[in-house]
């Protein structure tokens, strides 16, 4: 998929993006889209070849300012860090994607990485949406996405703490969506299903899928998201996405639906 599609979003919210987990996956599809839209961009990950050399390429293609911030979200200091950055760029759209996502039975897993997924998922987005959200508001305009999940909308097997912290992401952004109406501010959840980024191909997932879980490419979420924002309050992106959350979170009962997901995710462990 391309990525010369002209949102418009920059001459609606001006000034730099930050994508947070911007050196993989949907944050990279984010970043290029924004890239081609005509934001200045910083790129926040921990991983840094990876987030400088997409910084390089991005800056080269479209003649932006791109600045590589390596950073792990899971820092005690990144409330310094979100306080400097709104103070040195006007950061017109927030996209936080970064998150931890650890496939196993809840007790199997230490209680360190479950903190750690917290962090990420939770605390590090909460930061981020307070500290730029406030600049935003005190300009009166601006765009805050926050990557939820699917799973957020029903709970899951083996990702437990992973769904709870995404169903964190989901109702913040669903209530400043309310909050911020009229204000120049906009925020969106995304909740994308099974989605083919590293993680997703470490763990297997993305392996012997069946048919009511659809595998979608990075590019297509990011894109529907950024289509979206301003409109509502929440995206379940794909088609082939929203058909599976349909059956799974709307039309079956939830013991039913966990109990598909459970057998599922069973097998796929295999």
């Amino acid at each position: 998929m391309g990525y010369t599609a002209k949102l418009g979003l920059h001459g609606r919210y001006g000034g730099y993006a930050l994508v947070t987990g911007a050196a993989r996956g949907i944050g990279r599809a984010f970043a290029t889209y924004l890239a081609a839209d005509g934001f200045d961009l910083l790129l926040v990950d921990r991983e840094a070849s990876e987030t400088e050399a997409l910084a390089e390429e991005l800056a080269a293609k479209h003649g932006i300012d791109t600045r590589a911030l390596i950073c792990d979200l899971a820092e005690p200091g990144l409330l310094a860090k979100a306080e400097e950055w709104a103070k040195t760029y006007e950061i017109g759209l927030l996209v936080n994607n970064a998150g931890i996502s650890l496939l196993d039975p809840f007790f199997d897993i230490p209680l360190d990485a479950h903190l750690a997924t917290l962090d990420v998922n939770c605390r590090a987005t909460l930061v981020l949406t307070y500290v730029v959200g406030q600049s935003m508001t005190s300009r009166g305009r601006g765009g805050i996405i926050i990557v939820s999940s699917a799973s957020a909308l029903s709970g899951s097997p083996y990702f437990c703490h992973y769904a709870a912290t995404k169903g964190y992401g989901l109702n913040l952004a669903a209530g400043l969506w309310s909050e911020l109406r009229g204000s120049g501010v906009d925020a969106l959840a995304v909740c994308p299903g099974m989605t083919d980024t590293k993680p997703v191909q470490d763990q297997g997932l993305g392996d012997d899928l069946p048919f009511y879980v659809p595998l979608a490419g990075p590019e297509p979420v990011a894109l529907a998201a950024l289509r979206a924002l301003g409109k509502q309050p929440a995206l379940i992106p794909t088609w082939a996405d929203r058909m599976s959350a349909g059956l799974l979170s709307k039309l079956l009962p939830r013991g039913w639906t966990l109990s598909i997901m459970k057998r599922s995710i069973e097998k796929m462990r295999r």
